[in-house]
């Protein structure tokens, strides 16, 4: 058995590797100065390898196919340069290294928020500098005046994606006594008020004295720092960027700082990666410019090492790995802990409903497909969300068969079971009864495309189906009828049923029928709404399927 190794590992962990296996190649990318970005250099290095311990390295299809590896090992939170389905195909296990460098992340973050509010590295250039001279007192003075920073106590700091960097960066931000103002539409209020307020992202770009970025880097979330956004921040405020350069219009950002309107900005990631001299932020004395250092700690490597190695092992001597990015490879079906995974996701879900006014008491109901099954998780029957918990949860076959759970199903079990059968591209399905659905089911039959965003999450015109009482076969046919191949559709006095890849896709789905139902209700209040050219809504449905295949609602 030969292994690879083009990623740090400490020297223990490099030790039980060298006992597990007959040769170790050992060439780090921190000393070769090489990461292999192309197949056509990869490839030939791999002849002849079993275990490739990877981190930067462009691990593609063509290498997959390429090469005999029995294991790919991805020093990283996610394994994004593996190409996962090729590896699978091959039954090649991919591990990877989740929460690797979120202490390391957070430290950093935390660290630049402080060099920028004290404005530590403006004051040491300049002492460094001839510029520093201190002849009379009124010198010493005038430096005082020049770098007088802001205490961070009792000022606003808005933290942009609250998933686990985010949460570490607000435990190191309450001892200071800061207001954390926090965006996460996924994270629910249950955990969000143990730090803070919860507040859209308008506001909290508005009211922060300092914004940090920890948001995820998904489809969603690119440009999400908007150039409105960004010129609505305070004339001093703060910006750090810890996250993913593709989260922020950096455009917007620079025009900010060149023109004064900000306080200044501490960046560790750019559009443009290894950053070099040319970056055109470095002109700012008042911007901090780092090189993608969040995981340069030896803390990480010591971590990363360790995860790694011991799921290496784990598979070498045929034990389950804690860290396996496609586990059906090893004959694993590990269908417990998912199906407790969604059970929780879904009673998240029921609180950021109930949070955001979607549903209260026990109307409505929430559903998932269980992956690689015919089977789904439902919410209970006549369970009031605020009490839900994961235990509550049911799980039916497709045939209506209850084989988990031990409360009684959603009454309207009929109509999610009828959407799952009928789209297999369906994963989740959230039926709501929105204030803004139910008025707007009442005075019509059909809500037109009357903004653009709305086709390629909706995929057309949503359909008010025909009054049925709930729980009833004649609700779920009217339900099914009117929502065809889209993603939703309204039921008289019933609010709106959206469905999604998953659950993230379908809230997306739900936040943005109440939306276009509410300005479609606004504007029918003092004239005729106008709908979208036809040829606009050609377009945006060629975005609609594209959307659906990337999954990405």
């Amino acid at each position: 058995m030969k292994a690879f190794v083009t990623v740090d590992l400490d020297k223990k962990q490099l030790e039980r590797l060298k006992s597990k296996v007959d040769e170790v190649i050992y060439e780090p990318w921190h000393e070769t100065y090489e990461i292999y970005l192309e197949s056509k250099s990869l490839i030939p290095k791999l002849q002849g390898v079993d275990i490739f311990i990877c981190e930067g390295d462009e691990v593609g299809t063509d290498v997959i196919e390429q090469s005999d590896l029995k294991i790919i090992a991805s020093c990283r939170s996610v394994p994004d340069k593996v190409d996962v389905d090729a590896a699978t195909k091959k039954n090649i296990p991919v591990l990877f290294t989740p929460g690797r460098n979120s202490d390391s992340v957070a430290d950093l973050a935390l660290t630049l928020i402080l060099a920028l509010s004290r404005k530590l590295t403006q004051v040491d250039r300049f002492i460094h500098s001839d510029k520093f001279e201190v002849i009379e007192f009124e010198d010493w003075i005038k430096v005082t005046n020049k770098f007088q920073g802001m205490l961070l106590k009792g000022k606003n700091v808005g933290i942009v994606g609250f998933g686990k960097i985010g949460q570490k960066v607000g435990d190191r931000l309450l001892p200071f006594g800061v207001n954390l103002l926090i965006y996460d539409p996924y994270i629910p209020n249950s955990v969000i008020k143990n730090y803070g307020k919860k507040v859209s992202l308008e506001e909290l770009m508005e009211r922060s004295d300092v914004v940090t970025i920890h948001a995820a880097q998904v489809p969603e979330t690119r440009n999400m720092i908007s150039k409105e956004l960004i010129d609505s921040m305070k004339t001093n405020a703060l910006f750090v960027n810890t996250a993913r350069a593709s989260i922020v219009k950096y455009s917007a950002l620079y025009k900010a700082l060149k023109e004064g309107r900000i306080g200044g900005a501490a960046l560790d990631v750019f559009d443009i990666e290894p950053m070099d001299e040319d970056n055109e932020f470095l002109e700012f004395d008042n911007t901090i410019c780092l090189p993608h250092f969040g995981s340069n700690t030896q803390g990480v490597i010591e971590i990363q090492s360790k995860m790694i190695i011991d799921d290496v092992i784990a598979v070498l001597e045929g034990n389950e790995p804690k860290n396996i990015k496609n586990p059906e490879v090893l004959g694993i079906t590990p269908l417990e802990k998912p199906i407790k995974v969604l059970c929780q996701e879904i009673v998240d879900y029921c609180q950021i409903l109930v949070e955001e006014g979607f549903i209260s008491g026990s109307s409505g109901n929430v559903s998932v497909r269980v992956p690689d099954r015919e089977q789904i998780i439902i919410t209970p029957s006549t369970l009031s969300y605020a009490e839900m918990t994961a235990e509550d949860m049911v799980i039916l076959n497709f045939d209506g068969k209850q084989v988990g759970g031990k409360r009684n199903p959603s009454v309207e079990k009929d109509l999610h079971l009828g959407i799952y059968r009928g789209r297999e591209d369906v994963g989740a399905v959230i039926h709501s009864h929105g204030a803004n659905s139910i008025a707007f089911s009442l005075v019509r039959d059909e809500l037109p495309p009357i903004v653009e965003e709305f086709v390629p999450y909706v995929g057309g015109p949503v359909k008010v189906a025909k009054y049925g009482e709930a729980g009833s076969e004649e609700l779920a046919e009217n339900i099914l009828d009117a929502l065809g191949d889209r993603n939703a559709a309204m039921a008289v006095m019933h609010g709106n049923v959206c469905c999604g890849s998953h659950l993230k896709g379908a809230m997306t789905v739900l936040r943005m029928v109440e939306h276009v139902c509410r300005i479609y209700l606004q504007a029918a209040a003092i004239g005729e709404p106008k709908e979208l050219d036809e040829d606009v809504v050609d377009f945006e449905m060629d975005m609609y399927e594209i959307f659906k295949e990337d999954k990405k609602v």
